[in-house]
């Protein structure tokens, strides 16, 4: 039986891709696809990188094709301006794309926009192309429109990632492939998301250095306050892939925009299916932060004791009547928690080194 495919992030950074060419075939799983941001010059993005030009572009799309790896290209805005949809902007965006797909450097395209989907299909019948998790796919609806504009491949929102009726009834009605992200990391249905967004798609082609973010803080404030966000978010345990198998064997991890120690954690544990230490350690976005400026904790393994996965999947969200999320957050959320994960991540690598030798954090599977 095949194993799963895992679409996987590269950072700006050629150490970490390395490190991802090493783990490509593991556990009977593999590295199918890198994603990666685009020139900042062509396109905005969905996520915060470091500047990248088009022939190192070129260079790191040829790497990783000689590795046998797929490359997707990013250009998943969802708002660059008005002058976003005036014809000479998005002929040269199509322009950029077909050029791209033309001389081998990619081989897919992650869209969020509907009508550039529809656009650039009309000029490319062969590329596929990604309709993005920023699309907001959380319906049959949605799924359909950009089934009809020319996906071929759909990230749902992952606030439906645990109803696997509605994600094999959206695979079975549009015949598109499914590609879950597994690890983002945000609040469940937030209230400030598509504004984030935009934010970020803006600040995306902005060229120097980022200071700041205008929204983690609010996402921040309601984490601390209710626990039961954490898990309430939408991400998929390493261990639980397999019970995906009638909706799609892909999985996408999060993490372009992540140290390189982030990325490879992450990648290892949803290849290997299982992970043996923090949850939060291998989230993205707003749990991540919280992580590192609380302490935050969540026991992977004793999340899985406690039937998580099973009750979830039953859920009806008809939070005011279920304490569930409630009680279980109350038993297994801690703060303060001290790991290798979050010292890497905040840059002190060398002393999770010596705090792991000396039995004062616990030492991973590696």
């Amino acid at each position: 039986m095949p194993g799963l495919e895992f679409s996987v992030p590269y950072n700006n950074d050629p150490k970490t891709l390395d490190k991802l060419f090493e783990l490509k075939n593991l556990n009977g799983n593999s590295i199918s696809e890198v994603y990666l941001s685009g020139p900042q010059s062509k396109s905005a993005a969905g996520r915060i990188v470091e500047e990248i030009d088009e022939a190192r572009f070129v260079e790191i799309t040829g790497l990783i094709h000689k590795n046998g790896i797929r490359v997707n290209l990013i250009m998943n805005a969802t708002c660059e301006g008005t002058g976003w949809y005036a014809s000479d902007a998005v002929k040269e965006m199509v322009s950029f794309i077909n050029q791209m797909h033309e001389n081998g450097s990619i081989d897919a395209v992650t869209m969020a926009n509907p009508i550039f989907i529809k656009t650039l299909r009309k000029t490319n019948p062969d590329i596929e192309i990604c309709a993005s998790v920023l699309g907001d796919i959380d319906c049959m609806q949605r799924a359909l429109i950009f089934a009809a504009s020319g996906a071929s491949t759909i990230t749902p929102d992952t606030t439906i990632n645990r109803n696997l009726e509605l994600l094999k009834e959206i695979k079975q009605k549009t015949g598109v492939k499914i590609k879950l992200m597994v690890n983002e990391g945000c609040l469940y249905k937030c209230p400030y998301r598509k504004f984030h967004l935009n934010y970020i798609s803006h600040k995306s082609t902005e060229i120097g250095e980022v200071s700041g973010d205008a929204f983690y803080a609010g996402c921040s404030d309601i984490t601390r306050e209710d626990h039961s966000q954490i898990l309430k978010s939408g991400w998929i345990r390493p261990e639980d892939l397999s019970k995906y198998t009638d909706v799609t064997s892909f999985f996408k991890i999060v993490g372009r925009e992540q140290p390189l120690a982030h990325v490879i954690r992450s990648v290892k544990a949803y290849i290997k299916e299982r992970w043996n230490g923090d949850l939060l350690d291998i989230m993205c976005s707003n749990l991540s932060k919280y992580a590192l400026d609380y302490g935050a904790g969540l026991d992977n393994q004793a999340l899985g004791e406690m039937g998580f996965f099973v009750k979830t999947i039953t859920c009806n969200y008809e939070c005011n009547s279920c304490d569930y999320c409630n009680k279980l957050a109350e038993k297994l959320i801690r703060l303060e928690c001290l790991t290798r994960g979050k010292l890497e991540d905040l840059g002190h690598a060398e002393l999770a080194d010596r705090l792991e030798a000396s039995g004062v954090i616990p030492k991973l599977d590696s």
